[in-house]
């Protein structure tokens, strides 16, 4: 068992924040995780439990003592050799340019400030009926700032007919040539549109000229049309975990 102090959350959510990752023997023997989580330390806390799939029983468990489950997290991961565009329907006609921002503060946060509180609407936080609509967002755009100064960060923007509609968060380990994709989104304003398609195909295509022959992810499952997007573009599922929550107070 890992448990992370997520003292950055605190910022975000006004509480104390921990992840606990279980391996398949820490799934074995939860009521010594539970009887840790419960001890003085992680009074008032926010809990965020990831384990593997499949655990029912252990699922089960965790909720009969008062951990809720909020979604399935997808770990997935797509080479990029060979890469070319899958099939494009005929509908989605947009054209999409990439640009990098600026290893500035004042840019980076003059584009997060176009984010707004609703787009991030297949987020657990943004769909726990816990928080306040606008603590996904808050979070994000923190995040976002935290890595400004990240040599192996980069931030994306793309540009519809010069008007940005998306963003793409990613690090990259150029030993590895692979890139994480951090975070991605459609602002609001234009989602439904048929840009995601677009945006990922040009974001593929950037990180293979940029030398990079693996992209990997993490994506939700309450997140569907960025799902279905990963199977267009044959993205491989990696690894699959529960995430549950509790409010230990």
């Amino acid at each position: 068992m890992k448990i992370i102090d997520a003292y950055w959350e605190k910022r975000n959510l006004g509480l104390d924040a921990y992840e606990i990752c279980l391996d398949n023997d820490d799934v074995k023997k939860l009521d010594e995780t539970i009887k840790i989580v419960s001890s003085d330390k992680y009074n008032k806390a926010y809990l965020v439990i990831k384990m593997p799939v499949p655990n029912i029983e252990a699922l089960h468990y965790l909720e009969d003592n008062g951990f809720s489950f909020m979604e399935i997290q997808f770990h997935m991961v797509k080479s990029l050799k060979n890469y070319t565009l899958p099939v494009a329907e005929p509908h989605l006609k947009h054209f999409l340019e990439q640009r990098e921002i600026k290893k500035y503060e004042e840019d980076w946060k003059a584009f997060v400030d176009l984010m707004t509180d609703n787009m991030f609407h297949s987020d657990r936080i943004y769909l726990d009926p816990k928080w306040a609509k606008g603590t996904s967002c808050k979070r994000y755009k923190n995040w976002i700032m935290d890595l400004v100064n990240n040599p192996e960060s980069h931030l994306f923007a793309y540009y519809h007919q010069d008007i940005p509609v998306g963003f793409g968060l990613i690090k990259i380990n150029e030993k590895n040539k692979i890139a994480d994709i951090l975070l991605e989104g459609i602002f609001e304003q234009y989602q439904g549109q048929g840009f995601g398609y677009r945006m990922v195909d040009c974001a593929l295509k950037k990180y293979q000229n940029l030398g990079i022959e693996k992209v990997e992810t993490a994506r939700s499952s309450n997140n569907l049309p960025m799902l279905n997007l990963d199977y267009l573009f044959a993205f491989k599922i990696k690894k699959l975990e529960y995430v549950l929550r509790k409010f230990n107070n």
